[in-house]
């Protein structure tokens, strides 16, 4: 197995210096790159030797950090393409596999036709300096190509072009991303340069396939536009083949019930170490935002109405930069949701991480586990394709809260087709027809069973029915 550790041969004690790497991999292999990174030398005392952190070292150059794992990962990807493809190890062909990863247009404008890769690539970074794409998106789409690099590299198609890539590619693509658990313990230094859940450990849904796929599509959708290719090689599957490569499967919805929304909400026993991830989870619920959109909320983001009714306003992350109108979400405040928001100021460190053991989503597994939400629901085992009944609370996480906010609230709302002008589904609904605050805020505090009530300027609460 190869490894890679920071090459630091100077006399100086202070300064700047360019960072060099070595690449070793048993007594035979010994590979050199002098990179284009400069680094403090009091920067670079706080790494280790393979370009981690040392121990308890808490304040550090995070844009350094960064940049020499992207360059492990290069070396480490330009090594294993180098041995995929039995070409030498040699010092030259090294450097110049690094460079054609980390500037692939240099080496495509001399060397011949655009790879799929590079195109790829060069349509993620068009995504990003043009704002076309969320960041989420955009991390979507780098994921991909990072997943389609390794396809390419198994499969020995690392030159394959945008017209080379067919419809069977798709489908093998599609095997690939679902069973590539399988690959990791065999080719344990083609994972090497990857972190934590970037590896794949377990089979991938079809549904993860499908998302992936489906960014995949919208890459070659856009060159089909800008007729770069004559047709996607999507577009070239009949219906039935391209609806099998994009099959989703969803289970049963999974929600907290009113009874024991409330339950949690009255709970008053609560642990004091889940006492902040009561509040920031039962907040959560009340406005039905995503997790991204929930962490930037300040104070900044509450308006009152004409009507003396607060609500929270903002524009959702996910989708604001594919928005044609830049339309900003409103939700009322129920009485609870004003209470936790005037105690907290929307500063919750819970929220700092949610993965991991001690993070958010862990927390509010806990939340549920000590106020008794343990209603069987249905788990589909993706590895052994088998269906399990287990409790909620094993399930729960932040999306729970959005999906309670949306399956609570729908179950209270007024059918705007009970006057029977059009039919259920007509659009021409939506353009003579919108709840207004006053209205959502009626709804939701039927809904979640709260009473209603008014504020001041100030938030005091002037009235309560």
């Amino acid at each position: 197995m190869e490894r890679i550790t920071l090459y630091i041969r100077t006399t100086k004690t202070a300064g700047k210096i360019k960072l060099r790497f070595r690449l070793t991999e048993g007594r035979e292999i010994q590979l050199f790159h002098k990179s284009q990174i400069e680094a403090e030398l009091s920067d670079l005392r706080k790494f280790n030797p393979d370009g981690t952190l040392k121990s308890r070292v808490s304040i550090y150059n995070e844009e350094l950090s960064k940049a020499v794992m992207k360059e492990v990962g290069t070396m480490r990807e330009a090594y294993n393409q180098l041995k995929a493809e039995n070409m030498p190890l040699t010092a030259q062909n090294f450097e110049t596999r690094i460079d054609m990863i980390l500037h692939p247009d240099k080496f495509n404008s001399s060397m011949g036709e655009e790879t799929l890769l590079a195109r790829f690539s060069r349509y993620i970074e068009t995504m990003r300096t043009y704002g076309t794409l969320s960041e989420g998106r955009i991390r979507d789409c780098q994921i991909v190509h990072d997943g389609l690099t390794r396809y390419l590299t198994f499969s020995k198609k690392l030159r394959c072009t945008v017209d080379e890539f067919t419809p069977v590619d798709i489908f093998s693509y599609r095997d690939f991303i679902i069973n590539e658990y399988k690959l990791v313990d065999k080719y344990p230094s083609i994972y090497n340069g990857l972190r934590g859940r970037a590896i794949p450990r377990k089979k991938m849904s079809i549904n993860t396939a499908a998302h992936k796929l489906h960014t995949l599509q919208a890459f070659f959708s856009e060159l089909e536009d800008n007729d770069e290719i004559v047709k996607s090689p999507f577009r070239r599957m009949t219906q039935k083949r391209r609806s099998e490569a994009l099959k989703q499967q969803y289970d049963d919805p999974i929600f907290l019930r009113q009874e024991e929304f409330l339950a949690i909400l009255n709970a008053r026993d609560i642990p004091e170490k889940l006492r902040e991830t009561r509040d920031a989870f039962m907040l959560q619920c009340a406005l039905g935002c995503r997790v991204g959109d929930f962490q930037r909320m300040t104070m900044d983001n509450i308006a009152i109405s004409e009507e003396g009714i607060p609500y929270v306003r903002y524009l959702p992350k996910k989708t604001m930069k594919s928005q044609s109108d830049r339309k900003e979400k409103k939700t009322p405040l129920m009485l609870y949701a004003l209470e936790i928001v005037k105690r907290t100021g929307f500063k919750f460190d819970v929220l700092r991480y949610t993965a991991g053991d001690s993070g958010y989503n862990a927390k509010i597994k806990k939340l549920m586990k000590h106020c008794g939400i343990d209603r069987l629901v249905n788990d589909f085992d993706e590895a052994t394709d088998t269906m399990k009944r287990v409790p909620l609370y094993t399930l729960a996480s932040t999306k729970l809260a959005r999906k309670t906010h949306v399956d609570i609230a729908n179950k209270a709302q007024i059918n705007m087709y009970a006057a029977g002008l059009h039919s259920i589904g007509s659009r021409a609904v939506g353009h003579y027809s919108a709840l207004e605050i006053k209205d959502l805020f009626v709804l939701m505090c039927v809904a979640f069973n709260q009473p209603q009530y008014r504020v001041d300027k100030y938030l005091n609460v002037i009235s309560e029915n």
